[in-house]
């Protein structure tokens, strides 16, 4: 009995460390809303994360494969809701002028972007994603800073 409950104080102990200090991204699978807040991938499973170029690289390449089945994505630390993503792909023909999570599909590589796609010059659009950009700073801000402690943080 006493073993059973020493191995269940360092089990929450260890859950809660875990939790308090790693990113986790969530989403809703599109094929199935009984799996809503489902743990896309973790700040484990990131290798590095470009600040420049915004390019998110992942340790194990399956990650790019499981992120196609969802729409958006939630991040997360701890139990703090930082800011949501949309996942978009090099083949999509909307625009997205908030924060999108894209799926370079020529060069099979991803890029946390803040708008979908880039290249777009429209000024109400460039004043849009300015804005929206402006709102998430704070949560931006712990996001790379959690990475740069981590040291997945590039320039």
């Amino acid at each position: 009995m006493a073993f059973a409950i020493t191995v269940a104080c360092i089990s929450c102990a260890e859950s809660k460390d875990i939790a308090a200090s790693q990113l986790a991204f969530k989403g809703t699978p599109t094929f199935s809303s009984i799996y809503k807040d489902t743990i896309v991938f973790t700040s484990d499973d990131i290798k590095s994360f470009n600040g420049s170029t915004g390019e998110l690289s992942f340790n194990d390449p399956k990650i790019s494969t499981k992120i196609k089945n969802y729409f958006i994505l939630q991040c997360y630390m701890g139990k703090d809701s930082l800011f949501s993503v949309n996942l978009t792909s090099d083949v999509m023909s909307y625009i997205v002028n908030d924060l999108v999570l894209n799926q370079d599909m020529k060069e099979g590589k991803t890029y946390l972007q803040d708008g979908y796609p880039s290249w777009i010059n429209n000024s109400q659009a460039v004043m849009l994603r300015t804005k929206n950009k402006e709102k998430r700073v704070s949560a931006w801000t712990r996001f790379v800073t959690q990475l740069k402690k981590e040291g997945k943080y590039e320039e």
